[in-house]
């Protein structure tokens, strides 16, 4: 089971991440599966305010990343 939010950082859909938390066994994938609506929503509002605070830690460094590593072409783009 997995609970997960994506976030895209930049308007052109470059800098694409996801966050979440993931069962890794039989017994968490339960755990995760037991929990109500109620709690899987707050669970994903946990997720959404951390992919919060690490977009601020990356954030001032997209235009420096972007000047020295452009996006990627892709072959059909040619």
């Amino acid at each position: 089971m997995e609970i997960s939010r994506d976030r895209f950082l930049d308007d052109g859909r470059t800098y694409h991440l996801t966050i979440g938390v993931r069962s890794r066994t039989t017994e968490a994938h339960s755990l995760l599966s037991e929990l109500t609506q109620d709690e899987r929503e707050r669970v994903a509002e946990a997720v959404v305010k951390a992919m919060d605070q690490i977009e601020k830690i990356v954030a001032p460094h997209l235009s420096d990343f972007a000047v020295a590593c452009p996006p990627r072409t892709r072959l059909l783009d040619k």
